[in-house]
């Protein structure tokens, strides 16, 4: 990889770089729709990364070029918003050029080319991966190192929310960033709690299958989810339900389905139960019991499914995200763990598949979403770094 990068950025900017990084795409293993209220979720750093080259200018200019979204060119001088580059990936590098400059961190001006293999629409976060590549360019160019993941996370989270234009969680950046398998406890969510897992997974497979279908047109329903969930909290005199007691909760319910409606109470109990797998997890992982894990992820789609109703769009099965984990499920002959990938209602699942059952599901699912929509993935244990 470093030598076609070398080649690509020679060809690009009549220079030999300076550097050569990468940084994975992120899944979620347990904690769907739960980081909004301050809840706990198991994710990974995913093996499918982006690649690049970069070297340091002289000025405050960045030149950008990435496979198959092409060129630009943006000059940092002046870090105040521009209205013209909202929902553009200059809004990305100017925003955390600009965090990191009033965090009294350095930046300035580079090259750089990109490639990548973390397939956009799959779940996997190719935009918090590019913004973690972005922010570890100025700490490895600028800053000697010395920025915390932490911080490099919320340069991200910040360029994205306030200068591209899209309201997003901590969640995909620290799954970005931190590499590995993890375990996040959000209740300070200005600074969640992060810690490692170690998991043996010799004998099973990490899935990713896209079922196709556009997040576009549903804007709407993620938003509902958390708000459905802040006003459930509301009626307890809480902004979040993370400090909601969950038996004070069921006691009260009709009292909540009678001011918040039946569909604010399902998911305000998925945050509680989803929570609660996740802690189970988290033990099951310290055990190295992955069919009590398998167990769990089942659990959390029937929870989606059920309660969040987050794995199709108006009950429409066909080529939804339900879809494609009955599909998987048959496939494997119920031995496989899968659940949404993320926001839900289109898009991605992600399934821990025994070997033995590999076969049969990827076959399956070629079948049915052709094979650019498959992809296996491993846990990738590098945080954003360096090629050696």
């Amino acid at each position: 990889m470093k030598k076609y990068l070398e080649e690509q950025f020679l060809k690009t900017f009549q220079s030999e770089p300076d550097k050569y990084l990468s940084c994975g795409g992120r899944f979620e293993v347990l904690g769907n729709h739960t980081d909004h209220n301050h809840g706990l979720c198991i994710a990974a750093t995913c093996s499918l990364s982006i690649y690049a080259a970069i070297k340091k200018r002289d000025d405050e200019h960045v030149r950008l070029l990435s496979e198959g979204f092409g060129y630009f060119e943006i000059d940092l001088t002046d870090l105040e918003k521009v209205e013209t580059e909202v929902g553009q990936p200059a809004a990305i590098i100017r925003g955390i050029a600009d965090y990191l400059s009033d965090n009294k961190y350095k930046v300035g001006g580079f090259d750089i080319y990109l490639k990548s293999e973390v397939p956009a629409g799959a779940g996997v976060s190719s935009s918090a991966a590019f913004e973690l590549l972005l922010a570890q360019t100025y700490n490895v160019l600028f800053n000697s190192l010395e920025i915390p993941l932490m911080t490099l996370c919320k340069a991200g989270q910040f360029a994205e929310r306030e200068y591209y234009g899209k309201m997003c969680g901590l969640l995909d950046q620290i799954g970005v960033a931190y590499g590995g398998l993890i375990y996040i406890d959000f209740k300070d969510i200005a600074n969640p709690e992060v810690k490692p897992l170690r998991l043996n997974l010799d004998g099973y497979q990490f899935v990713i299958v896209n079922s196709g279908g556009s997040h576009a047109e549903l804007s709407h329903l993620y938003k509902a989810i958390p708000d459905q969930m802040f006003e459930v909290a509301n009626v307890f005199g809480k902004s979040f339900l993370r400090y909601v007691d969950y038996e004070e909760l069921k006691k009260n319910k009709q009292d909540v389905i009678e001011k918040c409606g039946k569909e604010a109470y399902q998911k305000a109990k998925h945050f509680f139960e989803e929570n609660k797998r996740v802690e189970k997890a988290y033990k099951a992982i310290e055990k190295n019991d992955v069919e009590k894990l398998i167990k769990l992820i089942n659990e959390s789609r029937e929870s989606s499914t059920d309660l969040l109703e987050n794995m199709c769009v108006e009950g429409k099965v066909k080529g939804s995200p339900l879809e494609a984990c009955r599909l998987i499920m048959k496939a494997s002959h119920q031995k496989a763990g899968v659940k949404i990938n993320g926001g839900g209602f289109a898009g991605s699942v992600i399934a821990l598949v025994p070997k033995d059952e590999l076969r049969n599901v990827v076959d399956a699912a070629k079948e049915k979403y052709g094979k650019e929509n498959i992809h296996l993935v491993d846990v990738r244990n590098d945080t954003p770094c360096e090629l050696i």
